[in-house]
């Protein structure tokens, strides 16, 4: 028994120092855009996009500022953008909500995927023009159906500052990253345990047919899982630790970033965006379905030699 408790905190250890690596300078980057008020800048080129999936312009700085940093962010700058945009539908809500769980954090959690094995860049790419899909679809299907065209409610309201202290902002980052050790490190004992006892192919089997249909293979279909409900820190630190043991085949853990990568952290995150009056149609089932049905078709593209140099990468298939 003690053997176990060490091979699987000796195996979630290294994964987390390779997450460490990859994080903490994004962190640090993103930490002194904001420092210096520089994410506006960043935020000019999605303006007009924000035409396209029917939001006002302003709401460009909130995805940035998502996409940049993570959700809270975001949530505090929408707070504070809200005056200037006017009123928004819950149709509006939900898109903006949807595409902000669809792409946030894009720095961080690209290291992630970097340590995975699987490119950082395309990933981010993906994760960008899909919710810019998911905002067109979204956008006309309300207008179609003239759903959503009542106003948001806020379920929050509160004022706080995006750029804290640097103490408070070093303390914060140190329990977060403390925090993907010690969760990672459970679920890896959770996920030797359940191994041991046959659950994970029993679970395995009663999910088959939405990993199917999502394109990611059964050895793959518990961290998928994992990433999914919890978020892809930890689902990216179990695929960096199972790829570490090779029991995870190399199209395996690139079905599985790039499920996880379009929808995860189904819980939280979701709960967060609603707050601000989205629909939970849209922002949990909508991009639920959404995600398997996009993933599954950039996962059986990206075995077709054509596309693997789009898709994947020749450093990353090779």
């Amino acid at each position: 028994m003690k053997t176990f408790f060490l091979n699987t905190l000796k195996l979630a250890f290294e994964a987390w120092m390779i997450q460490l690596k990859l994080i903490v300078p994004a962190l640090i980057i993103v930490r002194f855009l904001m420092w210096f008020n520089l994410l506006g800048y960043f935020s000019l080129p999605f303006e007009p996009i924000m035409t396209v999936i029917g939001l006002p312009k302003e709401m460009a700085l909130v995805w940035v500022s998502a996409m940049l940093t993570n959700n809270y962010t975001a949530l505090i700058v929408y707070l504070n953008v809200l005056p200037l945009a006017g009123p928004m539908t819950v149709c509006q809500a939900t898109v903006l909500g949807t595409i902000i769980l669809i792409a946030h954090n894009l720095p961080v959690e690209s290291g992630v995927c970097r340590g995975a094995g699987v490119s950082p860049l395309r990933v981010t790419i993906i994760r960008i023009l899909s919710a810019i899909l998911f905002g067109f679809l979204a956008f006309r299907l309300c207008a179609l159906l003239d759903l959503g065209q009542g106003e948001a409610q806020l379920l929050v309201a509160f004022t706080a500052d995006p750029v804290p202290p640097w103490g408070v902002w070093l303390l914060g980052s140190v329990k977060s990253m403390l925090a993907i050790f010690i969760i990672v490190w459970v679920l890896l004992l959770m996920m030797a345990g359940m191994r041991k006892v046959g659950l994970i192919k029993l679970i395995t089997l009663a999910l088959s047919p939405i990993m199917r249909l999502s394109g990611v293979g059964p050895k793959a279909t518990m961290i998928t899982v994992f990433g999914m409900i919890l978020g892809l820190g930890y689902g990216g630190g179990l695929i960096i630790a199972e790829s570490r043991t090779g029991n995870v085949p190399k199209e395996d853990i690139y079905g599985s970033i790039i499920l996880m990568a379009i929808c995860h952290s189904l819980l939280e995150d979701t709960a967060i965006l609603a707050s601000i009056g989205g629909s939970l149609w849209g922002l949990l089932v909508g991009r639920l379905i959404f995600a398997v049905a996009l993933a599954g078709l950039i996962i059986r593209l990206a075995k077709r030699p054509s596309a693997k140099p789009i898709l994947i990468g020749r450093k990353y298939y090779a």
